[in-house]
This record gives C-alpha cells, structure tokens and sequence, in this order.
C-alpha cells in the first residue's frame, strides 16, 4: 500500500475502525426491536442516497422510515416481510451533518472522505418504536483500479503479451474477467475493478501474464507479490497466484517483471544438440500428497520453459521466466543421448542427477538453484562416471538369480519404496551362501533406496506339462505372441531365440517350453536407505543387509468337470507398498509352493489362466501370516469353475 495511505491509516482514532465493522444483530435485540440494521459503514453517492439491509424480526410485516436525523424532511419508507430481509435505500441531504463529501466537512481515508453520523430507524409496524444507530458515512466508489506495467529484458522480450484478470469459478475452472495486450517492448494495463457493496473490497482476482518465447512456445504464469511491490514474482499454476481484492484506499500496483537464463552446453553426449528445461520449485510446498505429486517433477518443480541448444555452438538461452530479485530459484535440466544433468556447471565434477537432488530431498534448500538474470550459465552433460560396488551375503540358503538382483530407487519424499523409480539395476556375482560384489556404472548422484533379492517382474522360459498355448494365443490380437511357447525342443519361431531361447530337450514329465512373467526367489529380500551420492567421477561401495530365506506356503489347486489345475499362477501379495509378491506355478498335480517370503500377512490370488493374470474366485484361504524362514499351509483352494 502506498506510503501516503499507511501515513493516513496510522493517524485515524480506533474508535473510527471499530466503526467499521457490522455489528450482528442478537435475539435480545428482537424481543425489544422489530427491525435491525447491521450496517456500520455506508457509502453515500453525490446525490446524497446510499444503502443498508434492513432485517424483520416481527410474525408480521416490519413498516417505517430510515433517516439520518430525527428532524430529516429526507428520508426512506422500508417495508420488509416477517423474518425477511431487504436492501433498503437511504438519503441525506447535501446540507446535512451527515454527508460525507470535502464540501462538507469530510474527512479523508486512503481514496474516500468520511463523517460520523446517527442513522434514525423510525418503526411505525407492528410497533410504533424509534431507534438509533452510531453510524459512519462514506463517499462512494464505483470502482478502483488494478494496475502494473509489463517488463522484460532489452532484446529478450517476450511476443504477443497479454495480461489477464481471472478468476477460480465453482468446480475449479478459471473466467477470464478482462483482458489487455502489451507491446512486444513492454508497457502498462490496468483493469477497471469494482467494489463490493459499501465500498467493500471487491472479490478476489488472480493475474496471469501469457506470451511467446524466442521459439515461438506459448507460456504463461502467474503473478505473486504484494500492492506497490517494485518488483512481482511469479507462480507457474493458479494456486501458486496472488489472490488480488482492490480497496478503497487506492488503486492496486502489480508490476510483471522478466528475464533470461542462457549460456552455453558443452560435453553433449555423441555431439548435436541438447534438450533444455528450466524449472522451479513452487513458492510454498504443499502439505497435501496429492498435490505433490502433480507437480511437471513430482514432489520437486514445476516447469517455466523448455529449448534446444544449438547444434553447432551449444549456446541455449531461456526468456520469459519471471524474476525474484538476486534469489537463487531456477534449475537448468540439459539431457542429450539418453543422459540428463541438473544444474551442473560446465566442466569440474560439481553436479546432480535429478530435480530432487538440486533441493537436496526434505531438505528443500535454495543453495543450489540459480537466479534471473543469468546470461552465462554454461552447463554440461555428461555421464556421471559414478560406481557404486553392491556387496551382497546370503544365509540358509543358495540364492537364485532374482535373490541375487539389486535394484537402486531414487528416494523421493513421501513416496513408497516399491512406488519410487529404478535408476539402476544389476546382479551380485556370486553363488552359493558366499558374499559377492557387483558393480552399478554411471549412477547419477543423489539419495537411493538399495534393494537385494526384490524383483518386481521378470520373464523366464520354464519346462511345461504343455506342448503349446494355442488356445490361448488364438485370435489376431494374440496369434503374434505365439513365439512364448516351444513344442518339443526347437521353437517354430525365429523371435523365441531373440528373446532368450535356449534349444534343449524338455525335464522328463514336460512336454516343451513356455515363456513366463514370474520370478522364483527363496531369499526375504532386503532393502535400506542409506546410499548417497555426491557429484561426478566417485567411487562408492554398498554394504547391504544380509538376505534371509524367507517363508514358504504351500498348498494344492483344484478343480472339478475334468478342468486342469495344472501351471495355474498363485500370487501372493502385500498392500504396504514396501514388499514385492512372490508367485509360484502348480505342478501336473495341481500343488505349488510360494518361496521368499518377509514375514507379515499376504493375500492369496489364484489365476485360472497364468497367462492373463486375472484371479478368480475360489474357495479356502484367501490370506495368511508368514514369519521369514518358516513354512506354512494353504491347505486346498478349491475353483467351482
């Protein structure tokens, strides 16, 4: 608010704003009164008329007059129904103790004059009863004015700018109020506001600014500061926008104001060009999970523009972002064959691998960010030239190939470890119960969750009671998988071989080969949090927890009419989001067994085609409790179908 205005405010009794506010009429009024006004405050327009709400407290019609003055010759009938109420207008003479305006008397307060006056309700029905309210008279404003100017750097200005007044409208849409266009070099708007009723402040208003950056891409962001700031912030979306009310002590001044992020990218990888985003966390994050992960990067940024470098010098420059004085707010994201870089200055080994790493996680920190202006911001991409050694070590058991898998998940906030993204992935080299190391290439820096033993999906060929699946495979929308089963020893299909094949004779009681999307793993799994990674070209080595046996159930499929119960998938799984499902195939005799299991309660699906995946309703055990190393039950599950 303007200096002049917060000098005025500063100056005025209390007793004139405690005038300010409606006084709410109680049940005690209406025992006494058969009508109340709640008005405090009213505004009078140079003709002397203004308005208030006149409420009935009566079982009958309320009748009488509203006046400033006992003696008024100038007054207002009323006549309100029982329990009702109704906009009642009221005059003043311009001669009166109680017309606001300079010529008599008033008194100024930011953009309107004011006088203390005494508001006369006379009732004449149901009872014939004067009453008197302390009242304070106000000249009126029809509107007032939301105002700024649109400012860009010299040469980087944005094209076709325009800055509108909206609005948020029931179901969460957005109405465009007004409406201005800017010169491409910048200039001025402003939007004629009105006020609410007795120069009430007007509702609320939110300003985007949109336009077209140096590579023609539309854009757009909303305006966040405060009235008269010198400079104005922006937010990407709607929410992250000031919500503006104009007053009537002054116009409102936003001002927009822009720059540039550019530089140079050098080290691309295989040469050309490299993809460029610039992005930003929101000005305050969101408490609620939802939101979060909305965000363009989830949990961490919203996106302000996007280009390409040159192909031939690597020169990249993004304009349009909106400007926060000299505080650090933006990433610089350069990805280029397949590899990214997160504000990582050109050469040295200074650098990060993802959006969340920049804010360091929960840590949420502006140390790594970069301000606007900044026209020699040279960022490389490159491979990380990170290691990181995984030691592994097994107990009571001699682990498969999926027990012996690691996996690397980024640790993103508030997101379940089986929820969170693979970064990497590989295998322990090792056999046996004997520890073993393997080693994971480029790993980007950041924080990960490291997993042993938890494969989430993999496919393998298995020995088969079955020649082939044609009637599965039948149909166009199938007939091209046919290549998933092997009659006999050799393939009829090319594609077979391409995806893993090995031509052998089938175990004796098979008939051929099938290939199948489930993992068998004896070990519980494990997994922890603790691995970091810092910068470029490090060497980090992994020790991670030892991988139990875990539990194992068994149990036997069945099912009547002659139907088979043969390599029908039971699948065991958990909802707490932090431990993987462990499937197993019936045997020719219907039996399996789920191996690997962590201790803690699983549900139990059966599936009558493996193929599908789709469980279906049978009768027995649809859930069980393991503890890691034992061996438990499922009894008999029984298909009616």
């Amino acid at each position: 608010m303007k200096l002049r205005l917060t000098a005025l405010l500063l100056a005025l009794p209390a007793v004139v704003f405690g005038a300010l506010v409606a006084i709410p009429t109680t049940s005690a009024e209406a025992n006494t009164y058969d009508v109340a006004v709640s008005q405090r405050l009213i505004a009078i327009n140079t003709s002397g008329l203004g308005k208030v709400t006149v409420k009935c407290w009566a079982k009958v019609t309320c009748r009488g007059k509203l006046s400033f003055t006992n003696t008024s010759t100038r007054y207002r009938t009323y006549s309100v129904p029982a329990g009702a109420s109704r906009t009642v207008e009221v005059a003043v003479r311009t001669t009166e103790a109680a017309y606001p305006y300079p010529a008599n008397g008033g008194i100024q307060r930011g953009d309107v004059y004011y006088k203390s006056a005494v508001l006369v309700v006379n009732q004449d029905y149901p009872r014939n009863k004067n009453r008197t309210y302390g009242v304070q008279t106000e000249t009126l404003l029809t509107h007032q004015q939301l105002k700024g100017s649109v400012q860009g750097p010299d040469g980087k200005e944005a094209t076709g700018v325009k800055v509108e007044m909206v609005r948020q409208v029931r179901g969460g849409n957005t109405q465009v109020v007004r409406s201005v266009d800017i010169p491409d070099t910048g200039g001025n708007y402003s939007f004629n506001v009105p006020l609410g009723s007795n120069n009430a402040a007007s509702g609320p208003y939110k300003l985007r600014i949109s336009g077209r950056d140096k590579d023609d891409s539309f854009r757009s962001w909303y305006w966040r500061g405060s009235d008269g700031s010198t400079l104005g912030s922006g937010g990407r979306y709607i929410d992250e926008g000031t919500s503006v009310r104009v007053t009537k002590m002054g116009d409102y001044d936003a001002n927009f104001v822009y720059g540039s992020i550019g530089g140079t990218v050098q080290d691309h990888i295989n040469g050309g060009s490299a993809e460029i985003t610039v992005a930003a966390p929101p000005p305050v994050y969101s408490t609620n999970s939802k939101v979060l992960r909305e965000y363009d990067f989830t949990s961490c940024a919203n996106i302000y523009g996007k280009t390409t470098s040159n192909s031939t010098t690597g020169a990249y420059r993004v304009d349009f972002l909106p400007l926060y004085g000299s505080n650090p707010r933006y990433m610089v994201r350069a990805a280029s064959g397949g590899v990214e870089t997160w504000n990582t200055p050109a050469g040295g080994t200074t650098g990060f691998g993802s959006c969340l790493d920049v804010i360091d996680y929960t840590n949420r920190t502006a140390a790594n960010l970069v301000p606007v202006p900044s026209n020699a911001y040279n960022v490389q991409v490159r491979r990380s030239n990170n290691t990181v050694n995984i030691d592994g070590s097994f107990s009571g058991f001699s682990p498969t190939y999926s027990d012996r898998y690691v996996t690397l998940r980024e640790k993103i906030p508030g997101v379940p470890v089986l929820s969170s993204p693979v970064v990497a992935r590989g295998s322990v080299n090792t056999s046996g119960n004997a520890s073993g190391a393997s080693a994971l290439k480029d790993v980007p820096p950041g924080k990960y969750w490291v997993e042993m033993g938890r494969r989430t999906t993999c496919s393998a060929w298995y020995p088969s009671v079955y020649p082939n699946n044609n009637a599965y495979f039948s149909g166009e929308d199938r007939g091209a998988e046919r290549w998933k089963t092997v009659a006999g020893k050799y393939p009829e299909y090319t594609k077979s071989y391409t995806m893993g094949y090995v031509a052998k004779t089938p175990p004796s009681g098979y008939k051929g080969w099938m290939y199948r999307g489930y993992c068998k793993a004896l070990g519980a799994g494990t997994y922890d949090n603790t691995l970091s990674i810092n910068n470029l070209d490090q060497t980090v080595t992994k020790v991670t927890n030892r991988v139990r046996k875990g539990a194992i159930v068994k149990g036997r499929v069945t099912r009547v009419g002659g139907k088979t119960n043969k390599e029908m998938m039971v699948t065991l799984s958990s909802s707490d989001g932090k431990r993987v499902l462990r499937t197993d195939l019936t045997d020719s005799r219907g039996y399996f067994y789920v191996a690997g299991l962590p201790s803690g309660n699983w549900k139990i699906t059966v599936n009558a085609d493996s193929w599908r995946g789709i469980g279906r309703s049978f009768s027995g055990k649809h859930s069980i409790g393991v503890t890691a190393g034992g061996t438990y039950n499922a009894g008999t599950l029984r298909f009616l179908s």
